[in-house]
C-alpha cells in the first residue's frame, strides 16, 4: 500500500483549513518542531475539532501527506505510461514532478524537512512508503529502457536512484527560492534528462534563458 491509497479529499472547509495550516507549519518548521497548538491557532479551530478529524499529530501529518500526494502519484503513473520511449517518458516524469512541486512549494519543503531532518522513528516507515510510488514509477521506466536496449547497464534501481537524486536536488533548491515556477520549468526538466541520458560533454543541454 502506498501513502496515497485510501485517501479521501477534505470533508469541508474546516478540515481543509486544518490541513492547509498543518502544511504551512510542517513545511516551515518540520514535523517535530510544529506543535498542535500552533496548527490549531493558525487554522482558527479548537483542539477538539482537530481530534474530530485526526487522532493526533502523527495522524494529521499522515493525512496531510496522503492528501497532497494522491493526485500527483496517479498523474505521474499516467504520464509515464502514456509517453513512448525511455527519453520521452523520463521527460514526462520530470516535467510532471516539477509542475507539481512548483504549484505549491510547501509540499516539497515538507517532504525535504522531514526526510533530511533528525530521524523520527514513528513516521520513518510511512515516509519511505510516501516516496515509493514515484521511485517505483521511475524504476519501471528504467527497466523498460533496459529491456528495449535504450539504456546500458543492468540495474534499474540504481538508475532510478541516480535520476531521482538529480531531480530532487533541483526541486529542493528551487522550492526554497522566490517564484519557484520560474525555476522548475519544462525546459530545465528536458535539459536534465538530456544530461542524465547523454552526458554533459555529449550535447549542449543548457535550458533556454528565462524570459
Amino acid at each position: 500500500m502506498t501513502a496515497a491509497d485510501g485517501v479521501r479529499p477534505p470533508a469541508n472547509n474546516t478540515e481543509r483549513r486544518l490541513l492547509d495550516a498543518a502544511l504551512t507549519l510542517f513545511a516551515a518548521k518540520g514535523y517535530a518542531a510544529a506543535s498542535v497548538r500552533e496548527i490549531i491557532e493558525a487554522a482558527g479551530v479548537t483542539r477538539p475539532v482537530l481530534y474530530y478529524y485526526c487522532a493526533n499529530k502523527e495522524d494529521l501529518f499522515k493525512r496531510l501527506v496522503r492528501w497532497t500526494h494522491a493526485a500527483a502519484d496517479r498523474e505521474l503513473a499516467r504520464v509515464a505510461a502514456d509517453a513512448s520511449g525511455c527519453e520521452n517518458r523520463l521527460r514526462a516524469v520530470l516535467r510532471g514532478s516539477f509542475a507539481f512541486c512548483a504549484a505549491d512549494p510547501r509540499v516539497p519543503r515538507l517532504m525535504f524537512q522531514t526526510a533530511f531532518g533528525p530521524p523520527i522513528p514513528s513516521i520513518a516507515e510511512f515516509m519511505a512508503d510516501a516516496g515509493a510510488a514515484r521511485f517505483l514509477a521511475v524504476q519501471h521506466v528504467m527497466q523498460d529502457g533496459l529491456d528495449a536496449g535504450e539504456l546500458a547497464g543492468r540495474d534499474a534501481a540504481f538508475l532510478a536512484m541516480a535520476f531521482c537524486c538529480l531531480m530532487d536536488h533541483h526541486i529542493n533548491i528551487s522550492s526554497r527560492l522566490p517564484a519557484p515556477d520560474t525555476h522548475l520549468t519544462p525546459e530545465l526538466a528536458d535539459a536534465l534528462v538530456t544530461v542524465f541520458l547523454h552526458g554533459a560533454a555529449a550535447t549542449d543541454s543548457r535550458p533556454p534563458p528565462a524570459a
